[in-house]
């Protein structure tokens, strides 16, 4: 005998057989991978219950830490702010004010017979008012000081040089101070 299955069915009965045995055999994967979704989202359910739990935790405790660093290091830091702010101001007026030793170089620079230097007054300008320099020391005549005054006003890092009029009561060895406003 043969092996072979001979089917006796007309051709039409043998494909509707054969394509409602597809069907049925595409319920049951069907079927099946709903029953496997569904499994898997049971098992996950305890992992989102204990990941919402654990957000909430951790949004409370962002939340305390949050308070508890800005009632503490908002004062802090707003001295630390106002301090810069300070800084910052104080470094803006220094970048525009002379340097001392460059004006020292320039005075000491400035022609001087007869008068003899001891001493150097320095206030730095502040704001819109210009800084000045005080100049003291003693001068041989009064020639030899009106000359060094007018060398000073004349000179370029100078707007004026002030000399009080009782500097010149005496005649030789005269003590004085010239004030200098210095240019912008």
């Amino acid at each position: 005998m043969r092996s072979q299955l001979t089917n006796l069915l007309p051709y039409e009965r043998q494909r509707t057989f054969r394509r409602d045995y597809f069907v049925r055999l595409g319920v049951i994967i069907v079927i099946l991978f709903i029953i496997l979704t569904i499994i898997s989202a049971v098992l996950l359910l305890p992992t989102y219950v204990f990941l919402t739990q654990s957000a909430s935790t951790e949004m409370a405790r962002l939340a305390s830490i949050e308070s508890t660093a800005s009632s503490s290091d908002e004062t802090a830091l707003s001295a630390q702010l106002t301090a810069l702010s300070n800084s910052a101001t104080a470094l803006s007026a220094l970048a525009g004010s002379h340097s001392i030793s460059a004006v020292m170089s320039k005075v000491l620079a400035v022609s001087r017979p007869g008068i003899t230097l001891s001493g150097f007054s320095y206030a730095p300008g502040v704001g819109q008012n210009p800084g000045t320099i005080a100049i003291s020391g003693t001068a041989a005549t009064r020639d030899s000081l009106r000359a060094y005054q007018l060398a000073l006003q004349g000179s370029s890092f100078a707007r004026s040089a002030n000399l009080p009029v009782s500097a010149y009561a005496k005649d030789s060895d005269i003590a004085f101070t010239i004030t200098v406003t210095l240019a912008p």
